[in-house]
């Protein structure tokens, strides 16, 4: 009997160990000056880019790196909901890119050798769709919209009869990074300048001036761009035409928005949501 209650003392005061050590690890994020605490979807994953979002089923999908120090190969997962074991999208070579249309329920992946459709329902296939297009980035909106690599140019696809067609977006002259559409249906592009904004109906480009590095550029359920850079995240002020800084978060590889525009990010090995409330 003294054995098992001494047993249970102890179980006891590792449990108490355990609780304090998350405690002292809970470090809270200012999201827009309110405390969120960091929730971990996903671990042990390397460098998790291109994040996106399925608002029906909640996976989050994203691309990683399985090569080794020295060379680049990537693979697109994605993690279920409350499942923090990911799994592999199969059939795309060197998948990099993705990006959802959460109103048909379709998702789009690009990698070195074409662009593929994926229909967000069971039983579904993956179907190349574009060939011979080594794809660096890609976004949706109304039409699927994908940078090419290494030229870095814009191209939009078009759906005709004989398939789907490619049309390079020549007001788009520029070699770029990433590319959005927000809601007011202006165009947000990244270069090795830094970030510019072009009014809809527009071709000039507008300077957002510093940071000029950026990983990441996700618009959220509202229509609103957030900017991810080596120090955190952005949003764009149209009033005063500069950058304001929402978080102070460091190495951010991608960014996506659940259903309630909760921010989820990848760190170097880590898928993070974060949640207004504070650590306890």
């Amino acid at each position: 009997m003294k054995f098992n209650i001494m047993k249970i003392k102890l179980i006891l005061f590792l449990i108490v160990i355990v609780r304090a050590k998350e405690n002292s690890e809970c470090k809270e994020i200012h999201l827009n000056n309110v405390p969120h605490k960091k929730h971990v979807l996903g671990m042990g994953l390397n460098r998790p880019y291109q994040l996106a979002y399925d608002l029906k089923e909640h996976k989050v999908f994203f691309s990683y790196n399985v090569g080794n120090d020295t060379e680049d190969t990537f693979q697109i997962g994605f993690l279920k909901k409350g499942h923090i074991k990911h799994e592999e999208v199969p059939d795309v070579v060197n998948g990099f890119a993705i990006a959802i249309d959460n109103k048909d329920d379709v998702i789009y992946f690009g990698g070195s050798e074409g662009i593929y459709k994926h229909h967000l329902k069971p039983n579904s296939t993956v179907e190349k769709i574009v060939s011979d297009r080594n794809v660096w980035d890609m976004f949706f909106k109304h039409h699927l919209y994908f940078i090419e690599y290494p030229s870095q140019h814009l191209y939009k696809c078009v759906h005709e009869k004989s398939g789907v067609a490619t049309e390079h977006q020549k007001h788009i002259h520029e070699k770029i990074y990433q590319f959005v559409i927000d809601g007011d249906e202006d165009i947000f592009i990244t270069n090795e300048t830094g970030l510019y904004r072009i009014k809809k109906n527009t071709t000039d480009r507008i300077f957002y001036g510093e940071p000029t590095v950026f990983r990441a550029i996700e618009v959220n359920n509202k229509g609103v761009a957030y900017f991810s850079a080596k120090d955190g995240i952005y949003v764009a002020n149209k009033t005063s035409d500069t950058l304001e800084n929402v978080a102070r978060i460091k190495n951010i590889f991608g960014l996506a928005f659940d259903n309630d525009d909760n921010i989820i990010y990848s760190s170097p090995y880590e898928i993070i949501k974060l949640l207004p409330e504070r650590c306890k």
